[in-house]
């Protein structure tokens, strides 16, 4: 032990809580468009697995049959395998903020038809089915203008972290989407619910 005059006058090393992962966790948030686009995302993320709840379960109702349900999700999800390199295509060749804008409006106008034949009592199951498909074709267009356009708006420093914000968005828009679903249908029905999610 040290007790020559420097002794009393040695640094002291005091433990310190960095706060940089902190900071970094949200960082992408500090773009002002991006934490716009999150916001949005957050209210279309958990309308669309709202969306896709009721639809099976109005298929369900008409039908009866898991393997109608079935068809529906297989036509709501083929075009995706069917055309998913035909939407990145567009995506690079076309501004992405009118890409989603466009599919945005396409995606609210198949909800508020369902709402509209739901409601009207004209539902039919092969109008689910086309439904369904067309918002698969849909899907194939946006889900590439989103993530090339989260690319634009936050930059190749932040990207990371924001490839990993809009996951956790999504994963828990397919928490909550599902149980709001429930939550609608059981009170005001399928039709209702198709038409909170097309307009909003």
């Amino acid at each position: 032990m040290s007790t020559g005059p420097g002794a009393d006058s040695a640094p002291v090393h005091k433990p310190t809580l960095d706060t940089r992962g902190r900071g970094e966790t949200f960082s992408s948030l500090k773009v002002r468009n991006y934490r716009l686009f999150f916001t949005g995302a957050i209210v279309s993320n958990t309308g669309t697995w709202m969306a896709r709840i009721t639809q099976d379960w109005l298929v369900l109702s008409l039908t009866g049959s898991a393997a109608a349900v079935g068809i529906t999700t297989a036509l709501q999800f083929l075009p995706m395998l069917l055309f998913g390199l035909y939407g990145g295509v567009i995506a690079d060749r076309y501004p992405k903020r009118r890409l989603l804008l466009v599919s945005q409006a396409a995606l609210g106008l198949c909800g508020i038809a369902l709402a509209v034949l739901t409601l009207s009592g004209h539902i039919q199951v092969w109008h689910v089915y086309l439904i369904a498909f067309l918002l698969g074709m849909v899907t194939v267009v946006d889900n590439p203008a989103r993530q090339s356009f989260v690319s634009e708006m936050v930059g190749p420093d932040r990207l990371r972290n924001a490839v990993s914000l809009n996951s956790a968005n999504f994963q828990s828009a397919r928490l909550v989407g599902p149980a709001v679903a429930g939550v609608l249908i059981a009170g005001v029905g399928s039709g209702w619910a198709f038409l909170l999610n097309g307009l909003f």
